[in-house]
C-alpha cells in the first residue's frame, strides 16, 4: 500500500492552516471557487508539524511491515487476497461517496445492486486471471456432479450470464422519480469497476510472473511517496500544482531521485532470492523454491544491456563493469513511479475537489482511506503489466505455459490424444528435431 505523501491530505488543509472542515465521515472543502490559504508543511507550527509526522512515519512503518509479511510468508496466494480486500473497500469508499441516501431509502434493495455487480466483476477479472493456476492443481474429480476443470473453461459465459442477470434486476429494481438517480448510479459504478476492479488484476498477474514483479513496483511508489513527503516537509517552499497545493517541486524532484537510488540497491538485494524471481503455478507455498535462473537476473557486460552507442560516452574505467538486463527494466519502472505515477494522485486530488472532501475514509490515521493510499499503486500496476508484455513476455501476449498446456491435454479424449501425438510427432520429424521413420 502507498504509505505517505509530500503532503497531508493532499494539501487541502492540515492542522493550523488548510482551509478544510472536517464531516462526519469524511470532511468537506470549505471552498472550491475560492480556495482558502494554503499553509506549506515546512511553515506550519513546529508542533502540530512533528506531530503529523509522527503520526504518518507510524502508521506507514506498520502497513510496510504488514505488506512484506503477507509478501514472504503467504506469497502470491496472500498477496492475491490483499489486492482483492483493498479493491472491495476502495470501490465501497468511492461507491459511498455518490450514494444519496434520501433516494436509497425510496429503493429498497438497489443497493445489493452494488454489492453484485462488483462480485461478478470480481470473479470475471480473477476468475480468467488464475484459472490457469487453478488447472495446476488437482480438478479431475467431480463437486457436485460436475467436472470443476470443464466450468473454469467457461467461465467467461458464466459471468456473462450472471452480469445479464443483474441488468434485468437493475430494470427491475427502476423506479418513478429516481430514474435519473438510478441511470447514473449504473454509469458511476461501472466506471468505478473498471478504473478499481479491472486494473487492480494487472497486480495479480504481475506477481505471478515472479514476486519481484509486485514488489519492488510497489516499493517504487512507496519510496517515491515517503521522499517527496520527507523532501517537501524539510525543504518545500515551491508549489508543485494546484490540485495538490502542499505538493512542492522539491518533494517531487528528491522523491524522484530517491526513487531511483531505491531502485537499483532494492533490485540486487531481491534477483539474489529465487523466492522474489521465480515465477509461479499455482497456488502452494514455497518458500525456497528451484527454478531455472532468468536472463533478467544474470549479470552480462554492460554493452549488451546499454548498447556499445551509449558505452562508447561512458569512461573506459567502467566498460568492464557488468549489469543485469533488470537494470534497465528497473530504471523505466522508477521513472514511471516517481513522474507519471503520482499524476494518480493528482487525479484523486481533483477527484475529492470535485466532491468538496479532504480524504476518501479514515480507516488509516494520518492517512486517510484505502484510496487515497492506493491510488498511485493501480496505475503503477497496469504500466508494469503492459510493459512486461511489450518488452519481456517471450510471446506477443504472454508466454505460454508448458504445464497448464500439458494438464488441458490430458483432459482431452484418448483419440484426440493419439491423434495429436501422432501430429506432434510429424512436426518435430519434419522440424529435424526427431530422426525420420
Amino acid at each position: 500500500a502507498k504509505a505517505g505523501g509530500d503532503n497531508a491530505g493532499d494539501g487541502v488543509g492540515a492542522e493550523g492552516g488548510g482551509g478544510l472542515e472536517r464531516s462526519a465521515s469524511h470532511g468537506s472543502l470549505a471552498s472550491d471557487d475560492q480556495p482558502a490559504k494554503v499553509t506549506l508543511l515546512v511553515d506550519a507550527p513546529a508542533q502540530s508539524r512533528f506531530q503529523s509526522f509522527v503520526t504518518r512515519a507510524s502508521w506507514s512503518l506498520v502497513m510496510i511491515f504488514s505488506f512484506l509479511f503477507v509478501v514472504v510468508y503467504l506469497q502470491q496466494p496472500g498477496c492475491a487476497v490483499l489486492v482483492f480486500v483493498l479493491q472491495a473497500i476502495m470501490y465501497k469508499e468511492l461507491v459511498y461517496l455518490q450514494m444519496n441516501e434520501s433516494s436509497e431509502r425510496d429503493l429498497p434493495g438497489f443497493k445489493f445492486l452494488y454489492i453484485y455487480w462488483f462480485l461478478v466483476t470480481s470473479l470475471f477479472t480473477y476468475g480468467n486471471e488464475l484459472q490457469p493456476h487453478f488447472l495446476m492443481h488437482s480438478l479431475k474429480h467431480r463437486l457436485g456432479g460436475f467436472k470443476l476443470s470443464d466450468h473454469f473453461r467457461r467461465l467467461s459465459l458464466y459471468t456473462f450470464m450472471l452480469y445479464a442477470f443483474g441488468l434485468v434486476l437493475f430494470v427491475w429494481s427502476l423506479k418513478k422519480r429516481h430514474y435519473k438517480y438510478q441511470f447514473k448510479q449504473f454509469a458511476y459504478c461501472h466506471v468505478t469497476l473498471l478504473v478499481i476492479v479491472v486494473q487492480s488484476s494487472f497486480l495479480v498477474s504481475n506477481m505471478f510472473k515472479g514476486l519481484i514483479w509486485f514488489l519492488l513496483p510497489c516499493s517504487l511508489v512507496i519510496c517515491n511517496d515517503i521522499w517527496a513527503y520527507i523532501f517537501g516537509f524539510f525543504f518545500g517552499r515551491t508549489p508543485l500544482i494546484k490540485l495538490s497545493p502542499k505538493k512542492t517541486w522539491e518533494g517531487f524532484i528528491g522523491g524522484w531521485f530517491a526513487t531511483m537510488v531505491w531502485g537499483f540497491l532494492f533490485t540486487k538485494v531481491l534477483t539474489r532470492s529465487s523466492l522474489m524471481t521465480c515465477e509461479r503455478r499455482g497456488f502452494r507455498l514455497e518458500y525456497w523454491p528451484e527454478c531455472e535462473t532468468s536472463s533478467l537476473y544474470s549479470y552480462v557486460p554492460m554493452n549488451q544491456v546499454l548498447g556499445e552507442s551509449i558505452v562508447a560516452l561512458l569512461p573506459e574505467s567502467l566498460h568492464s563493469y557488468e549489469m543485469q538486463p533488470m537494470d534497465e527494466h528497473v530504471l523505466w519502472m522508477s521513472i514511471f513511479a516517481s513522474i507519471v505515477a503520482p499524476f494518480g494522485g493528482f487525479f484523486a486530488s481533483g477527484f475529492k475537489r470535485a466532491f468538496k472532501i479532504k480524504d476518501f475514509g479514515d480507516s488509516i490515521p494520518g492517512h486517510g482511506g484505502i484510496t487515497d493510499r492506493m491510488d498511485c499503486q493501480i496505475l503503477m500496476g497496469m504500466f508494469v503489466f503492459v510493459y512486461y508484455q511489450a518488452r519481456i513476455a517471450k510471446i506477443a501476449g504472454g508466454a505460454a505455459d508448458p504445464d497448464v498446456v500439458l494438464r488441458l491435454l490430458l483432459e482431452l479424449p484418448d483419440t484426440q490424444k493419439l491423434d495429436l501425438y501422432h501430429r506432434l510427432g510429424a512436426g518435430l520429424t519434419q522440424a529435424g528435431l526427431l530422426p525420420g521413420a
